[in-house]
């Protein structure tokens, strides 16, 4: 049995940033499987819906035990959005909120840094093995209401759907949450 490993998940930390999007649906989803094998534990991986008007993608940063991907806005600014998936995250400085349209089994936080002129918020997706941090970094001016167009960009995929896609796609064997444990 052949396993995705460390090698595979380090190869695109090592050259800087990934330049596949990780989008929900995708035909081609290894940006979305090197996610996946990043950090084992999770079983839910973030992934991109569908972009608002004036967002875009800038890259990802995939390396053992964590995962991150950056959204540009043309009103919000560069680097606008910054979603890491973790293991764990601490929300001891963060207020759980009740999220609209929310997915199951996923407790939202959010700890607010500083507010409009300069809209700055962190918000913590918690999940069986894992956790999506949302670091909202405005440019000064831009609209706190920017984040809602954000949040409507973002979606998850679970692990064990990437587990099977791995398999059919490339033969190799996702490790992990929902699927055999990861060697070592």
């Amino acid at each position: 049995m052949v396993s995705l490993g460390a090698a595979a998940v380090l190869a695109p930390a090592c050259g800087g940033l990934y330049p596949q999007e990780p989008t929900c649906g995708a035909k081609n989803t290894s940006a979305l499987i090197l996610t996946a094998q990043a950090v084992p534990s999770a079983t839910l991986v973030p992934c991109i819906a569908e972009f608002p008007s004036g967002w875009s993608y800038d890259g990802s940063r995939i390396g053992s035990g964590s995962a991150q991907f950056f959204l540009n806005s043309d009103r919000a600014g560069f680097h606008a959005l910054e979603i890491t998936l973790t293991e764990a995250c601490d929300v001891s400085n963060a207020i759980e909120v009740t999220a609209a349209g929310g997915v199951p089994g996923v407790r939202v936080y959010e700890e607010p840094i500083s507010l409009p002129p300069t809209f700055r918020v962190n918000r913590y997706l918690r999940f069986p093995g894992g956790c999506v941090t949302n670091q909202f970094r405005f440019a000064t001016g831009a609209s706190a209401t920017l984040a809602l167009e954000a949040e409507q960009a973002l979606s998850f995929v679970s692990r064990s759907v990437l587990v099977k896609q791995a398999k059919e796609e490339t033969g190799l064997i996702l490790c992990g949450a929902e699927a055999p444990p990861c060697p070592g």
